[in-house]
Order: C-alpha cells, then structure tokens, then sequence
C-alpha cells in the first residue's frame, strides 16, 4: 500500500502521461468508494420496507407538541404513567438549552419564548419541582425575554384553557364565524387546510372558555412580570402596519359588542360547528390528521360534554395516542418487527424513533415524544425514488409492493378544496396514512414521479389511476401559474394580518418549491415549455426568483431546498438550463459550498434572508444541492465532485443529522424528517453515479420514452 501511494505521487509530480494515468486510478478508486457507500446505505435503506410495502420514518418537531400532549392529557382528565411520564421528561429536558430556554429547532436555535413556557408548564404537570436548578434558569430566561405574556397565539389560548390568564387575552374569534359568507372578507374557505382544521374546533373552546382546574403548585404564575389577572389587550399596535392595526381595533371591539349576538345565533353557529368537526373526524388519522387540529377537536368534544365511549372522541384519542413514540436507547431492544430493524448498526449514526405502533415493549426506552403528524406516503414515495435511482436488486425491496400500497392509498372522493374546484375528480394522495379529505399536490407529484421511476406507466391496470392524479394536479394550479399544497387560489394574504395569525401561515398561496415539482411531474410525461400548465409554471417561477439567484422553500429549509425543487422542474420539462437566470442559481448554489464540500442552511434564513444558503453542512441538504447541479449539467463540476465526497466521508452506519431541515411553518415550526439523512443522500449517490458513467438517470429515461407526452392520458 505504501509503495503504491509512493508511485502515484511521483508519476503526478513527473507529469505527462504518468499523471493521467493517476488521475485515471484516483477517479476510479473514488467511483469504487461512491459505489461502496452507495450500496450499503442503499441495502440499509432497503431494509427498513414494511412486509405491506412502504416507509415510514420519524417526523419530530419542537417541544411544544410533546408539551402540549402532556397538557392534553390533563385537560381530558387522562392519566400519565409514571414511566410515560419520566420518559416524556427526559425528552423535554434534553432539549432544554443550556441557557434554560427551549428553541424550535436543534443545534443552532435560540430561545423561543413560546416553546419555553410551553415546555416549563407541561414539566410543572409531571410535578416537577419549580425549585430545581433547570427549571430557575427556565424561569429566569422567559422572564429576561418578558415574561409569558409576550407568548404567541396559541400559547396564550392554551394557557387560558388551564384559567394561567384570562380568556380575554387572546384575539376575539367568535363562534358566530361559521355563518359569515363566502363573500366576506374572512370565511372558512378563504384560509388553508391546517387553519380551517385547527380554527373550527378551537371556535367551540372559545364559545364555551372552558378552564381545567390546577392544584395549587402547577400553575405559571411566576412567568409573569405583570399578574396575570391583571393583562389586558396583549396585541399591540405596529408602527406603518396599517392593516394590522385596523384588524386590531376590530378586534377590540369585538371583545366589547360579542356578548349582544343573539343567543340563539351563538347556539345555531355552536351546532354548526360542532357538526364541522365531527364530519371530519371519522378517518382513523383524526381531523386534518395534524396534532393541533386533532387536539383541539377531541377537547371541544370534552367540553361540549360527550360521552367516554363517543365514537368520534375514542377515534380522536387514538390517533393522537398513535402520534406518540418511544426513543430506543441500543439495536439490542429494537423489536425484530419494527421497521426501524433489520440489522443495522446505529451506534455511529443519530438515534432512530420507535413508532408506538411497532413497539413491542417500552420497558427499555428512555425517551418518548408526541409526532406532529406521521408521514407515511412521503417516506414511501422519495425511498422508491432513491432506490430505483440507486439501482439495487429488485430482491432487496419490492418496487411492486411500494406501487401497490401507494395506489390502495389514493384519494377519489371530493374533499374541502372541491368548493374551488367544482367538477374536478380527485386522484391525489395525502401526506398521511389517512387524510382523506386533504390530499396535497406536493405529495401526489412526488408519489407519481416514484411511481414513473418504478415503471408503474407501464402497467395497464395503473393507467386510469395516473391519469386521475394528473389531471387533478393540473386542476390545482392557480391563477398565477404557480400551485399551493392544498386548495386553489387560497392566497388572500390581508388575512395573514389579523391577529389570531400572529404565525404569519394562515393562508396556502403559490410556492416556488411545490410548483417545480408539479412542473417536473409533468415534464416526465414528455411534456415541454410550450404546454401551457409548464408555460405558467415557468413565468411564475421566473418572476419568484430571488435577486441572489435562488428559490424560497416553503416546505423545507430553506433556499437549498427551493432551488433544488425548481432546477429540477426546469431540467425536466426541458429549458435551456445555460438561460441566464439558471446560471444566476447555479453560481449561487456553487458559492454556497462549505469547506467541508458539503451545503447547509440554517432555519434562521427564514428570518434573516441574508443567510440563504449559509449554515453547517447536512446530509440532506447536500443531496438537494447536488441533485440541483446534476440537474442543472454540472455534474462534472469540482464543487459536484466535493459534494460527493462529503457523502461518502461522512458515512458511518448511516448519516448524522440533528439539524432540522424541514419545515412545517416559516419562523414558526420546523421538522426534522429523521428519513432525509438516508433516502436523499441514497438518491444524490446513485444519480451522481448514473450521470459519471454517462448514462441517464431513471427519471431522464422514463422522459426520453414518453417525449411528447403519453397519448392515453389525452392532457392535449
């Protein structure tokens, strides 16, 4: 070994020939090291399929939700064990910064008051001493941010429903809502999905101010620098925000003319409401299949005085029972069924989640934490993805499994984003293992662009299914060219200013990131530029490009994640990717690198758009970049061939990411998806491969075939 080493340095200094032929072994022993990691992640990937087919990893948000899980629990009157309880401490407490505060995201987040007082409330539940050292300092950095009272929304209402401040403390959002027309200037239709879900059962809380009685010692009075008691109007009036401070004295006058609403209108709007939440209970996933909504719901149930054995509120209890999971502390107590089994060696890479469903014990586990929501279909989807790109044996996975369980959970029925649609049949999916009245176009163009991968065109008995999905993608697009998640046209953005929407995500309007991937979809149907769903598409797109060169990402972190979606839209549906705005993105993507050859981004770039692109590096977000440059022609860059070797270096077992990378709301709520570290390396890998072997990726493949478009789906 060390003679070989000796030689090739002396043939690189002598030059000539030599050199080359160095080059040539060098480039060739990376290959062999891509291939090597590339194969055991891919295997590892692989493994983790279901017996029924599908993925599912992970999905873990900030404390506030095993917090707010905690509180739950008390306001139905539901017990914790004891062991639940030392777990769910555990958690809190390791995510507690050394500061005392708790942030939204890991490793690089500051404090958040919000997610604080949350946290430091559900410990004083578990009867936590508020005289132990880390709940002083939890106590004395919210009262050096202002004290409780300078919490969000949500947090004021929650606290409001355990009688810690006043119900007149959080904005006026009466019941009467359920009647206002359509023509109004706020309706129920005029606002996302996750709103609508989490507003209509929360109209019930306020309606009825609800308040669970707390023993003497678990109360948060000493977060507040005011008493609490004594708060008044707790939204203050903005300097040059007009329209916020208009929204802000009708709020005010609201709290003083609501009590004059005829009784008997309050009552019809109560049932009303009532009947709204019910109707979208009766999926085994729980209203919006989304914790806040499915909370609230099963509360509103408990206060409007349901029996224990309603069937509505059984089902809601146990889709949120569902959302819990268990941290596994060594492989050794992985139960052989679990899909996080299969004989993989963890101890070098981060800590994997056990799904309370699979786990056949919970006398091992250290940690337990309520999920936002699962995310089944995604997981499903982008592992097909990357292991068809990666092109391992089919006696490893079972592409037709995967097909097969994604088609059985295909949405056909109308839901509420019909009311804008009128006429369109459904054909997409859900994020969800069941959401039946929310699929989301995000998830239907990346599940059919796994299913394309997967060869699922070619099979005859699929075809009216694909075509379904298709056309309803198509049928979302809004007016502007660009999509939403959920609904159409769902971007009245005046309403992101009253003050109920302190979190700025009221709405669903046109993002950068869903609208390359629906163009992209599309664009591996043989479709081109001059189809006029693409047509809009790509003017939308121009006209969001930031000045630096990239794309915003709504639905993961944050730059990187939107010029990764958009520049492979763009390559896809075949633009001239040398256009002077896909230059302006590559170099910016280029100048992002990091020493260590590897992207990163921060959550804080929501906030700070000056640090677009900028932060530690991460598996996941290395994938996007690279994948965005291989789209984008560059896949012989040097800065393309760093990348990959970031990958390769940093794989031990498996990729560590504590970072969060996903994000549910911007500068609100981020995600970490514990799957990105294995599936998106594993499709970089094998994509970067195909392309130095001057081969085509799959998806290019599945493109060139069907140029032109597929002429049994008749979109022309």
């Amino acid at each position: 070994m060390m003679h070989s080493k000796t030689k090739t340095k002396l043939n690189v200094i002598e030059g000539g020939r030599g050199a080359k032929q160095a080059e040539a072994v060098a480039s060739a022993n990376t290959f062999l090291h891509v291939e090597s990691v590339l194969e055991k992640a891919a295997h590892q990937l692989a493994a983790l399929q279901n017996e029924d087919g599908h993925w599912v990893f992970e999905l873990e948000a900030d404390v506030t939700i095993p917090s707010e899980y905690i509180m739950l629990q008390r306001f139905l009157g539901r017990s914790v064990d004891e062991k639940t309880a030392s777990r769910l401490s555990s958690y809190l407490l390791d995510r507690q910064l050394p500061d005392g505060s708790w942030p939204l995201y890991a490793v690089d987040g500051n404090a958040n008051i919000s997610a604080s007082v949350k946290a430091y409330f559900a410990l004083k539940l578990l009867g936590h001493d508020k005289n132990a050292s880390y709940m002083v300092k939890a106590r004395q950095i919210i009262l050096s941010l202002g004290g409780a009272a300078r919490c969000n929304v949500f947090t004021r209402i929650t606290l409001a429903l355990f009688g810690q401040v006043p119900w007149h403390t959080p904005p006026a959002m009466p019941i009467e809502i359920m009647l206002l027309p359509r023509w109004f200037f706020f309706h129920l239709s005029k606002i996302s999905y996750w709103s609508r879900t989490v507003i209509v059962p929360l109209l019930i809380l306020y309606a009825k101010q609800p308040v669970c009685a707390l023993r003497y010692n678990e109360g948060i009075t000493e977060l507040f620098t005011t008493p609490p008691d004594m708060l008044g109007n707790l939204d203050h009036f903005r300097h040059r925000a007009w329209r916020k401070n208009v929204f802000i004295v009708l709020d005010r006058v609201l709290k003083r003319t609501m009590h004059h609403i005829p009784k008997r209108i309050g009552a019809h709007a109560l049932r009303q409401a009532e009947q709204w939440t019910r109707a979208r209970m009766q999926g085994e996933g729980g209203i919006g299949a989304i914790y806040p909504a499915m909370a609230n719901a099963v509360m509103a149930l408990k206060t409007l005085g349901c029996r224990e054995d309603d069937p509505d509120y059984v089902r809601g209890i146990a889709a949120l029972d569902d959302l819990l999971i268990h941290r596994t502390p060594a492989p050794d107590a992985v139960p052989h069924n679990s899909p996080f089994g299969g004989g993989i060696d963890r101890s070098s890479a981060a800590p994997d989640l056990l799904l309370s469903r699979h786990a056949a014990t919970a006398r091992d586990d250290h940690f337990s934490l309520c999920q936002p929501c699962n995310s089944p279909v995604w997981d499903t989807c982008l592992s097909l993805s990357a292991l068809v790109e990666a092109g391992i044996p089919g006696n490893l996975f079972s592409a037709d499994e995967a097909m097969k369980w994604l088609f059985d959970r295909q949405i056909s029925t109308p839901g509420d984003w019909s009311g804008n649609c009128p006429g369109l049949a459904c054909g997409g999916w859900a994020f969800q293992y069941e959401n039946t009245l929310y699929p989301d176009v995000d998830d239907t163009s990346k599940v059919l662009m796994g299913l394309f991968r997967a060869g699922a065109l070619e099979r005859e008995e699929y075809r009216e299914k694909i075509a379904k999905a298709v056309r309803w993608v198509i049928g979302m697009q809004n007016s502007d060219g660009g999509w939403g998640a959920f609904d159409v046209d769902n971007d009245y953005l005046y309403l992101n200013d009253i003050p109920f929407a302190d979190h700025g995500a009221l709405l669903d309007p046109s993002t950068s990131d869903l609208t390359g991937r629906c163009i992209e979809m599309l664009g591996m149907l043989g479709y081109g530029p001059d189809f006029p769903p693409i047509a809009r598409g790509l003017a939308y797109l121009e006209k969001e490009q930031e000045a630096f060169g990239g794309w915003f990402g709504r639905w993961g972190v944050n730059y990187l994640y939107g010029t990764w979606s958009v520049l492979s839209g763009l390559h896809e549906v075949g633009e001239d990717m040398q256009k002077p705005y896909v230059r302006k993105a590559v170099e910016w993507l280029v100048g992002c690198q990091n020493g260590d050859g590897g992207w990163g981004e921060t959550c804080a770039s929501y906030d700070d758009p000056s640090l677009a692109g900028s932060g530690a590096s991460t598996p996941s977000q290395t994938a996007w970049a690279l994948l965005a440059l291989m789209a984008a022609g560059e896949t012989d860059r040097p800065e393309v061939q760093r990348g990959t070797q970031y990958l390769v270096d940093r794989y031990h077992n498996g990729w560590e990411e504590r970072h969060f990378t996903g994000t549910g709301f911007p500068r609100v709520f981020y995600l970490r998806y514990h799957g990105y570290r294995l599936f998106f390396p594993v499709w970089a890998l094998g994509a970067y491969l195909r392309r130095r072997r001057g081969a085509t990726t799959v998806q290019d493949a599945v493109r060139r075939k069907y140029m032109g478009g597929v002429s049994w789906l008749k979109l022309q």
